[in-house]
């Protein structure tokens, strides 16, 4: 049996190939070119050490993205590939060499040996309509993050322009938009009237302003304390971010469609599942049955399936807890107990679905 260690990197890959006796079948690790041609040459490489497929056992860290496409290549060519986690490889090199070092070539030859050992967990690898879900939630996590910064520019400019407004309605709902837009700055109300404002919202169905808000606004845009300096400069940033707000909402309400299309689509109904939960109807799902809790919605549902993959594959809830790192960190020695904070392992995404979850089923789930 050949051992083959891949350190994974954006533009190629560093390789080493030991044999049973820990030795290395070629003196130097090589490099494998992240693209077709380069994955061809790996093929060739291994074909002059065996031809056989079954003499090789290949190892890879689990390092974000840059590793799939070889992963899925080795696989579809039928070589035997183990997913190894970065943070049990990285204690492996230290125990292992004892030393402070990390480069590309011992992390290639401590992946080789942490394999031919046999003492690691091997990753979990989701499949295509589950890494679907995976990538569009992930996307909209991180548009979500965007439109953060944008709203903070946005309250950032505004607490100067007129930071009066913040206290009588909420910027950020589409009446507060909409003000924002057409009246940036407290100045900017100068020439306003409360028909001209409140003829600003007759568009936008189910609002409650009313005049006695109009009149509010008007009265503490003329009592406001901003001074005025530089007002068409804030007003032009304050309406480009909104623009940029706008365009960041209409992009998550895309993506949002997408994952619950995608999520009614998932049929994750297996017979340990029916056998466990003592389902007669075949029909049912896994979703279905998170749906029936008081307090769970899809955007909870979507957000542990898509960082969790198929949750029928937790033997035990301690597994599944294991996984997600919901567990507090320990450090005991003798009669001397001690335990702190929630451990930083697992998916952040799925630790604050999670969280967000318990909070509304304590209000909606005697």
């Amino acid at each position: 049996m050949n051992y083959v260690g891949i350190d994974i990197a954006k533009t190629f890959h560093v390789v080493t190939i030991i044999d049973e006796n820990e030795v290395k079948v070629f003196k130097k690790a090589f490099r494998v070119e992240n693209d077709s041609n380069g994955y061809s040459s790996f093929i060739t490489k291994l074909d002059t050490v065996s031809t056989d497929k079954a003499n090789f056992l290949i190892g890879l860290e689990a390092t974000g993205i840059y590793g799939e496409n070889l992963l899925e290549f080795l696989i579809s060519k039928g070589y035997n590939v183990k997913l190894l986690n970065p943070f049990q490889t990285s204690r492996y090199r230290e125990q292992t060499t004892m030393k402070k070092v990390k480069n590309d070539n011992i992390d290639s030859l401590m992946i080789a040996l942490f394999i031919k050992d046999g003492k690691y967990s091997e990753g979990y690898v989701t499949n295509d309509e589950y890494q679907s879900l995976r990538t569009l939630y992930r996307n909209r996590t991180s548009i979500q993050d965007d439109m953060k910064d944008v709203k903070k520019r946005i309250l950032t400019n505004h607490a100067v322009t007129f930071p009066e407004f913040e206290y009588i309605t909420n910027p950020f709902t589409n009446i507060g938009l909409a003000l924002l837009d057409k009246y940036p700055t407290a100045h900017h109300y100068k020439n306003s009237s409360v028909d001209r404002i409140v003829k600003v919202f007759r568009h936008i169905k189910g609002n409650n302003f009313n005049d006695e808000k109009a009149i509010q606004i008007l009265n503490a845009s003329k009592n406001s304390v901003y001074s005025g300096k530089a007002k068409d400069a804030r007003a032009i940033a304050i309406r480009s971010s909104i623009r940029l707000l706008k365009l960041y909402m209409e992009e998550i309400d895309i993506l949002e469609q997408e994952i619950f299309s995608l999520l009614e689509k998932q049929n994750i109904s297996t017979d340990k599942f029916e056998e466990d939960m003592k389902v007669d109807d075949k029909t049912t799902t896994l979703i279905d049955h998170l749906k029936s809790i008081p307090g769970v919605a899809e955007k909870t549902i979507a957000a542990i399936i898509s960082e969790c993959g198929d949750l029928t594959r937790f033997p035990t809830t301690a597994k599944f807890i294991g996984y997600i790192g919901l567990f507090p960190t320990e450090n005991s020695s003798g009669n001397y107990k001690s335990t702190g904070h929630l451990s930083k392992r697992g998916s952040s995404i799925a630790k604050h679905a999670l969280y967000m979850s318990s909070v509304s089923c304590m209000l909606h789930n005697s």
